[in-house]
C-alpha cells in the first residue's frame, strides 16, 4: 500500500515526532497527532530550490487519532503505564501498521501480538522492546513484526550531529 494520502497518527510530537512528521508531509500523507504538552505546531517544510511550505496542526484527542490512522507511530517519553493496550488497539482501523521508537513498556506486547493475529495490525516496527535487550518469543518470532536494537537514530548523520551538539555544550560551559 503506498504511503501517499494515507494517514499517519502521531503520539509524541516533540522534535523527533515532529522531524517524523516531516518525512510523511514530503510523501504525501496527511499527519495527525496528540501530545499532551503542545496544543498546536507549525511545521516548515524547506526545499532544496527555496521554497518553503509551511503546516499548522492542532492537537486532537488520543481517540480521534487512533480512529483515524491508517500509520501509527509513537515518540513519548517513559511512562508508568501502556500508551497503547487492548483498549486503544480497540479502537484502531483494522490493518493498521504500527512503529514503536519511542521506548520500550509504551506498548503492551501481549496486546499486540493479539490484534497481529487478528489482522487488527497488519504490521509494526518496534526500535524498542519491554523487555531489553532481548524481546519476548512471540516478539522476536512473530513474521509481521520488524525489530530493530534500540538504533533508530544510530545514523552516521546522526552520530555527527550529536558530537557537535555536544562540543557546543562544553564550549558554552567552559565560557
Amino acid at each position: 500500500s503506498e504511503l501517499r494520502g494515507k494517514t499517519l497518527g502521531i503520539l509524541g510530537f516533540g522534535r523527533i515526532g515532529q522531524a517524523t512528521a516531516k518525512i510523511a508531509l514530503g510523501s504525501g500523507m496527511k499527519v495527525v497527532f496528540h501530545d499532551p504538552f503542545i496544543e498546536n505546531a507549525t511545521i516548515d517544510l524547506d526545499f532544496f530550490d527555496g521554497q518553503k511550505i509551511s503546516f499548522h496542526f492542532e492537537n486532537m484527542s488520543k481517540q480521534d487519532v487512533l480512529k483515524t490512522a491508517d500509520y501509527l507511530t509513537l515518540h513519548v517519553p517513559a511512562q508508568k503505564d501502556y500508551v497503547i493496550g487492548q483498549p486503544e488497539f480497540n479502537i484502531m482501523k483494522h490493518g493498521v501498521g504500527l512503529v514503536n521508537a519511542a521506548r520500550g513498556g509504551v506498548v503492551d506486547e501481549k496486546a499486540l501480538v493479539k490484534a497481529l493475529e487478528s489482522g487488527k495490525v497488519s504490521f509494526a516496527g518496534l526500535d524498542v522492546f519491554e523487555s531489553e535487550p532481548a524481546p519476548e518469543i512471540k516478539i522476536l518470532m512473530h513474521p509481521n513484526i520488524s525489530l530493530s536494537p534500540h538504533i533508530g537514530a544510530s545514523t552516521g548523520e546522526a552520530q555527527d550531529r550529536i558530537g557537535l551538539e555536544l562540543a557546543e555544550q562544553i564550549i558554552t560551559l567552559l565560557k
